[in-house]
Protein backbone atom coordinates (compact mmCIF):
# COMPACT_ATOMS: atom_id res chain seq x y z
CA UNK A 1 0.00 0.00 0.00
CA UNK A 2 1.44 3.33 -1.07
CA UNK A 3 1.00 6.22 1.39
CA UNK A 4 -0.11 9.50 -0.26
CA UNK A 5 2.92 11.73 -0.80
CA UNK A 6 1.10 15.07 -0.49
CA UNK A 7 0.17 14.92 3.23
CA UNK A 8 2.34 17.34 5.22
CA UNK A 9 4.14 16.23 8.39
CA UNK A 10 3.24 17.27 11.92
CA UNK A 11 5.62 19.83 13.39
CA UNK A 12 8.56 18.11 15.09
CA UNK A 13 10.26 19.30 18.29
CA UNK A 14 13.39 18.08 20.07
CA UNK A 15 13.40 19.09 23.73
CA UNK A 16 16.67 19.85 25.48
CA UNK A 17 15.00 18.87 28.76
CA UNK A 18 11.95 16.61 29.13
CA UNK A 19 10.82 18.78 32.06
CA UNK A 20 9.75 21.36 29.45
CA UNK A 21 7.09 19.00 28.12
CA UNK A 22 4.06 20.17 30.18
CA UNK A 23 4.74 23.82 29.32
CA UNK A 24 5.13 23.12 25.60
CA UNK A 25 1.96 21.03 25.50
CA UNK A 26 -0.03 23.66 27.40
CA UNK A 27 0.95 26.27 24.79
CA UNK A 28 0.38 24.02 21.74
CA UNK A 29 -2.42 24.86 19.30
CA UNK A 30 -2.29 21.49 17.53
CA UNK A 31 -0.41 18.18 17.36
CA UNK A 32 3.34 18.03 17.96
CA UNK A 33 5.94 15.28 17.52
CA UNK A 34 8.61 15.14 20.22
CA UNK A 35 11.70 13.38 18.90
CA UNK A 36 13.44 10.87 21.17
CA UNK A 37 11.39 12.04 24.17
CA UNK A 38 11.11 8.75 26.05
CA UNK A 39 14.48 7.28 27.00
CA UNK A 40 15.84 4.65 29.35
CA UNK A 41 15.83 0.89 29.81
CA UNK A 42 12.28 0.39 28.49
CA UNK A 43 13.10 2.01 25.14
CA UNK A 44 16.49 0.28 24.98
CA UNK A 45 14.78 -3.08 25.47
CA UNK A 46 12.21 -2.26 22.80
CA UNK A 47 14.91 -1.37 20.29
CA UNK A 48 17.01 -4.45 21.11
CA UNK A 49 14.17 -6.98 20.91
CA UNK A 50 14.22 -7.78 24.63
CA UNK A 51 11.04 -6.04 25.78
CA UNK A 52 9.19 -9.10 27.12
CA UNK A 53 12.22 -10.09 29.17
CA UNK A 54 12.59 -6.55 30.55
CA UNK A 55 8.93 -6.47 31.62
CA UNK A 56 8.94 -9.82 33.47
CA UNK A 57 9.61 -8.31 36.94
CA UNK A 58 6.51 -6.11 36.56
CA UNK A 59 4.19 -8.84 35.25
CA UNK A 60 0.91 -9.35 37.15
CA UNK A 61 0.20 -12.57 35.18
CA UNK A 62 -3.22 -11.43 33.97
CA UNK A 63 -5.10 -12.31 30.82
CA UNK A 64 -6.00 -9.75 28.19
CA UNK A 65 -8.54 -9.63 25.39
CA UNK A 66 -7.04 -9.31 21.92
CA UNK A 67 -8.34 -9.03 18.37
CA UNK A 68 -7.43 -11.73 15.85
CA UNK A 69 -7.91 -10.37 12.35
CA UNK A 70 -9.02 -12.48 9.43
CA UNK A 71 -6.23 -12.84 6.81
CA UNK A 72 -8.25 -11.03 4.15
CA UNK A 73 -8.43 -7.98 6.42
CA UNK A 74 -4.81 -7.13 5.52
CA UNK A 75 -4.35 -5.58 8.95
CA UNK A 76 -7.36 -3.24 8.72
CA UNK A 77 -9.54 -3.43 11.84
CA UNK A 78 -13.04 -2.88 10.51
CA UNK A 79 -16.53 -4.23 9.93
CA UNK A 80 -17.64 -7.20 7.87
CA UNK A 81 -18.69 -6.16 4.37
CA UNK A 82 -22.40 -6.36 5.30
CA UNK A 83 -21.90 -4.72 8.73
CA UNK A 84 -23.25 -7.85 10.42
CA UNK A 85 -20.16 -7.93 12.63
CA UNK A 86 -16.44 -7.24 12.58
CA UNK A 87 -13.56 -8.68 10.56
CA UNK A 88 -11.87 -10.00 13.70
CA UNK A 89 -12.62 -12.29 16.61
CA UNK A 90 -12.02 -11.54 20.30
CA UNK A 91 -9.84 -14.00 22.19
CA UNK A 92 -7.96 -14.15 25.48
CA UNK A 93 -4.34 -14.82 26.34
CA UNK A 94 -1.77 -14.10 29.02
CA UNK A 95 -0.71 -10.47 28.51
CA UNK A 96 3.05 -10.85 28.74
CA UNK A 97 2.99 -14.21 26.95
CA UNK A 98 1.18 -12.61 24.03
CA UNK A 99 3.62 -9.69 24.01
CA UNK A 100 6.52 -12.17 23.94
CA UNK A 101 4.96 -14.08 21.03
CA UNK A 102 4.35 -10.85 19.13
CA UNK A 103 7.92 -9.71 19.77
CA UNK A 104 9.27 -13.01 18.39
CA UNK A 105 6.78 -12.67 15.52
CA UNK A 106 5.53 -16.22 15.88
CA UNK A 107 3.11 -17.30 13.12
CA UNK A 108 0.52 -18.24 15.77
CA UNK A 109 -0.06 -14.55 16.57
CA UNK A 110 -0.20 -13.18 13.04
CA UNK A 111 -2.97 -10.58 12.81
CA UNK A 112 -3.21 -10.08 16.59
CA UNK A 113 -3.85 -6.68 18.11
CA UNK A 114 -4.14 -5.61 21.75
CA UNK A 115 -5.88 -2.32 22.48
CA UNK A 116 -5.57 0.01 25.47
CA UNK A 117 -4.13 -2.01 28.39
CA UNK A 118 -3.59 -0.27 31.72
CA UNK A 119 -0.02 -0.70 32.94
CA UNK A 120 -1.24 -0.38 36.54
CA UNK A 121 -3.32 -3.52 35.95
CA UNK A 122 -1.01 -5.62 33.78
CA UNK A 123 2.43 -4.28 34.74
CA UNK A 124 2.19 -2.69 38.20
CA UNK A 125 5.33 -0.80 39.13
CA UNK A 126 6.32 0.05 35.57
CA UNK A 127 4.90 3.57 35.87
CA UNK A 128 7.46 4.54 38.52
CA UNK A 129 10.30 3.83 36.06
CA UNK A 130 9.06 6.08 33.24
CA UNK A 131 10.02 9.48 34.63
CA UNK A 132 7.89 11.48 32.20
CA UNK A 133 5.70 14.39 33.33
CA UNK A 134 2.55 15.47 31.47
CA UNK A 135 0.06 18.30 32.24
CA UNK A 136 -1.94 16.10 34.67
CA UNK A 137 -1.33 14.67 38.12
CA UNK A 138 -2.73 11.18 37.48
CA UNK A 139 -2.88 10.36 33.76
CA UNK A 140 -4.11 6.99 32.58
CA UNK A 141 -1.12 5.13 31.11
CA UNK A 142 -1.73 2.26 28.70
CA UNK A 143 0.09 -0.08 26.33
CA UNK A 144 -0.99 -1.05 22.80
CA UNK A 145 0.50 -4.07 21.04
CA UNK A 146 0.35 -5.48 17.54
CA UNK A 147 1.97 -6.05 14.18
CA UNK A 148 1.13 -4.41 10.87
CA UNK A 149 -2.39 -3.40 11.82
CA UNK A 150 -4.42 -0.32 11.00
CA UNK A 151 -7.13 1.36 13.07
CA UNK A 152 -9.47 3.63 11.10
CA UNK A 153 -9.65 7.34 11.91
CA UNK A 154 -11.45 8.02 15.19
CA UNK A 155 -11.34 10.60 17.97
CA UNK A 156 -10.80 10.42 21.72
CA UNK A 157 -12.05 12.83 24.36
CA UNK A 158 -8.84 13.00 26.44
CA UNK A 159 -5.58 14.69 25.61
CA UNK A 160 -3.06 12.08 24.44
CA UNK A 161 0.70 11.69 24.49
CA UNK A 162 1.50 8.59 22.43
CA UNK A 163 5.05 7.25 22.86
CA UNK A 164 6.49 4.49 20.68
CA UNK A 165 8.34 1.83 22.68
CA UNK A 166 9.09 -0.64 19.88
CA UNK A 167 8.68 -0.65 16.11
CA UNK A 168 7.29 2.25 14.13
CA UNK A 169 3.86 3.86 14.07
CA UNK A 170 2.19 6.21 11.64
CA UNK A 171 -0.59 8.58 12.69
CA UNK A 172 -2.69 10.32 10.05
CA UNK A 173 -4.41 13.25 11.74
CA UNK A 174 -7.49 15.31 10.89
CA UNK A 175 -8.70 18.38 12.82
CA UNK A 176 -12.04 18.18 14.67
CA UNK A 177 -13.87 20.27 12.05
CA UNK A 178 -13.45 17.45 9.51
CA UNK A 179 -15.91 15.12 11.22
CA UNK A 180 -18.53 15.26 8.43
CA UNK A 181 -15.87 14.76 5.76
CA UNK A 182 -14.60 11.58 7.44
CA UNK A 183 -18.01 9.83 7.38
CA UNK A 184 -17.95 8.26 10.86
CA UNK A 185 -19.99 5.11 11.33
CA UNK A 186 -22.45 3.99 14.04
CA UNK A 187 -22.25 5.44 17.54
CA UNK A 188 -22.69 2.29 19.62
CA UNK A 189 -21.75 -0.49 17.17
CA UNK A 190 -18.00 0.09 16.99
CA UNK A 191 -14.86 -2.07 16.94
CA UNK A 192 -13.42 -0.64 20.16
CA UNK A 193 -15.78 1.94 21.64
CA UNK A 194 -15.35 5.00 19.44
CA UNK A 195 -17.06 5.70 16.08
CA UNK A 196 -14.63 5.18 13.21
CA UNK A 197 -14.37 6.61 9.70
CA UNK A 198 -15.99 4.33 7.14
CA UNK A 199 -13.52 5.38 4.43
CA UNK A 200 -10.71 3.00 3.53
CA UNK A 201 -7.73 5.34 3.59
CA UNK A 202 -5.76 3.33 1.03
CA UNK A 203 -8.71 2.63 -1.27
CA UNK A 204 -11.08 5.59 -0.79
CA UNK A 205 -14.41 5.33 -2.58
CA UNK A 206 -14.88 8.96 -3.58
CA UNK A 207 -18.21 8.15 -5.23
CA UNK A 208 -19.70 7.04 -1.90
CA UNK A 209 -17.63 9.45 0.23
CA UNK A 210 -17.00 12.53 -1.98
CA UNK A 211 -16.22 14.94 0.89
CA UNK A 212 -13.31 12.77 1.98
CA UNK A 213 -11.16 14.75 -0.48
CA UNK A 214 -11.69 17.79 1.77
CA UNK A 215 -10.58 15.80 4.82
CA UNK A 216 -7.39 14.75 3.03
CA UNK A 217 -6.64 18.38 2.23
CA UNK A 218 -6.55 19.07 5.99
CA UNK A 219 -4.60 15.95 6.98
CA UNK A 220 -1.20 15.80 8.69
CA UNK A 221 1.05 12.78 9.18
CA UNK A 222 3.33 11.78 12.05
CA UNK A 223 5.76 8.87 11.67
CA UNK A 224 7.28 7.76 14.96
CA UNK A 225 10.16 5.46 15.90
CA UNK A 226 11.04 4.07 19.32
CA UNK A 227 11.41 6.93 21.79
CA UNK A 228 9.40 9.41 19.72
CA UNK A 229 6.10 10.77 21.03
CA UNK A 230 3.07 12.47 19.52
CA UNK A 231 1.00 15.00 21.43
CA UNK A 232 -2.55 14.68 20.16
CA UNK A 233 -5.14 17.18 21.45
CA UNK A 234 -8.51 15.79 22.42
CA UNK A 235 -11.09 15.42 19.62
CA UNK A 236 -8.51 15.26 16.82
CA UNK A 237 -9.27 12.39 14.47
CA UNK A 238 -6.42 9.93 13.98
CA UNK A 239 -5.77 6.81 11.97
CA UNK A 240 -3.05 4.64 13.55
CA UNK A 241 -0.88 2.15 11.68
CA UNK A 242 1.78 -0.28 12.84
CA UNK A 243 4.53 -0.18 10.22
CA UNK A 244 6.62 -3.08 11.52
CA UNK A 245 5.93 -6.69 12.44
CA UNK A 246 6.09 -5.80 16.15
CA UNK A 247 4.83 -2.52 17.55
CA UNK A 248 4.34 -1.30 21.11
CA UNK A 249 2.85 2.07 21.99
CA UNK A 250 2.73 3.60 25.47
CA UNK A 251 0.24 6.41 25.85
CA UNK A 252 -0.70 8.93 28.51
CA UNK A 253 -4.33 10.09 28.61
CA UNK A 254 -5.70 12.97 30.65
CA UNK A 255 -8.82 15.13 30.60
CA UNK A 256 -8.97 18.90 30.67
CA UNK A 257 -12.21 18.75 32.70
CA UNK A 258 -12.97 16.97 35.99
CA UNK A 259 -14.66 13.57 35.96
CA UNK A 260 -17.78 14.90 37.70
CA UNK A 261 -18.72 16.87 34.57
CA UNK A 262 -19.56 13.60 32.80
CA UNK A 263 -18.87 12.58 29.20
CA UNK A 264 -19.81 14.98 26.37
CA UNK A 265 -20.76 12.08 24.08
CA UNK A 266 -23.62 11.20 26.43
CA UNK A 267 -25.29 14.42 25.31
CA UNK A 268 -25.54 12.95 21.79
CA UNK A 269 -27.67 10.06 23.07
CA UNK A 270 -29.97 12.47 24.89
CA UNK A 271 -30.19 14.74 21.84
CA UNK A 272 -31.07 11.81 19.57
CA UNK A 273 -33.77 10.77 22.01
CA UNK A 274 -35.35 14.20 22.24
CA UNK A 275 -34.62 15.72 18.83
CA UNK A 276 -33.59 12.93 16.47
CA UNK A 277 -37.12 12.43 15.10
CA UNK A 278 -37.92 16.12 14.66
CA UNK A 279 -38.30 17.53 11.14
CA UNK A 280 -35.06 18.78 9.62
CA UNK A 281 -36.02 22.44 9.96
CA UNK A 282 -36.72 22.02 13.68
CA UNK A 283 -33.44 20.17 14.23
CA UNK A 284 -31.64 23.07 12.53
CA UNK A 285 -33.44 25.52 14.80
CA UNK A 286 -32.41 23.56 17.90
CA UNK A 287 -28.84 23.53 16.61
CA UNK A 288 -28.87 27.34 16.81
CA UNK A 289 -30.22 27.19 20.36
CA UNK A 290 -27.53 24.64 21.27
CA UNK A 291 -24.83 26.91 19.88
CA UNK A 292 -26.20 29.85 21.85
CA UNK A 293 -26.43 28.10 25.22
CA UNK A 294 -23.62 25.52 25.02
CA UNK A 295 -21.00 26.29 22.36
CA UNK A 296 -21.05 30.02 23.14
CA UNK A 297 -21.94 29.68 26.82
CA UNK A 298 -19.42 32.23 28.07
CA UNK A 299 -20.68 34.97 25.73
CA UNK A 300 -24.30 34.17 26.50
CA UNK A 301 -23.78 34.13 30.27
CA UNK A 302 -21.82 37.40 30.19
CA UNK A 303 -24.97 39.23 29.13
CA UNK A 304 -26.86 38.16 32.26
CA UNK A 305 -26.52 39.15 35.90
CA UNK A 306 -24.54 36.50 37.77
CA UNK A 307 -27.45 35.66 40.07
CA UNK A 308 -29.65 34.91 37.05
CA UNK A 309 -27.31 32.57 35.16
CA UNK A 310 -28.56 29.33 36.70
CA UNK A 311 -27.39 26.42 34.52
CA UNK A 312 -25.14 28.79 32.59
CA UNK A 313 -23.01 29.55 35.66
CA UNK A 314 -19.54 28.04 35.93
CA UNK A 315 -19.81 24.39 36.91
CA UNK A 316 -18.95 23.24 40.41
CA UNK A 317 -19.40 19.72 41.84
CA UNK A 318 -22.61 20.91 43.53
CA UNK A 319 -24.03 22.42 40.33
CA UNK A 320 -23.06 19.28 38.41
CA UNK A 321 -25.06 17.18 40.86
CA UNK A 322 -28.04 19.51 40.46
CA UNK A 323 -27.89 19.24 36.66
CA UNK A 324 -27.59 15.44 36.85
CA UNK A 325 -30.56 15.23 39.22
CA UNK A 326 -32.58 17.47 36.91
CA UNK A 327 -31.81 15.23 33.94
CA UNK A 328 -32.58 12.05 35.86
CA UNK A 329 -35.96 13.45 36.90
CA UNK A 330 -36.79 14.31 33.30
CA UNK A 331 -35.68 10.91 32.00
CA UNK A 332 -37.61 9.00 34.65
CA UNK A 333 -40.82 10.34 33.16
CA UNK A 334 -40.08 8.48 29.93
CA UNK A 335 -39.59 5.08 31.59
Amino acid sequence: MQYPAHIPPVKRVRLANAAELPRIIAAADGPLVFENLLQGELIDAGRAGGLANYLKPFNAARETVFFRLQPQAQGRIFYQDDFSGFNFSREQADFLGLLDALERQLPAVDGCYVGSSSIDYFLPGLKSTLGLAVPADEPLISLWLGGKTRVAAHFDLPENLACVVAGRRRFTLFPPDQVANLYPGPLEFTPAGQPISLVDFYQPDFHTFPRYREALASAQVAELSAGDALYLPGMWWHQVEGLDGFNVLLNYWWRSTPVWTGLPQDAISHALLTMGSLPAAERAAWAEVFNYYVVNRETTAAGMPERARGMLADLTPARARQLAAHLMQKLQRLL
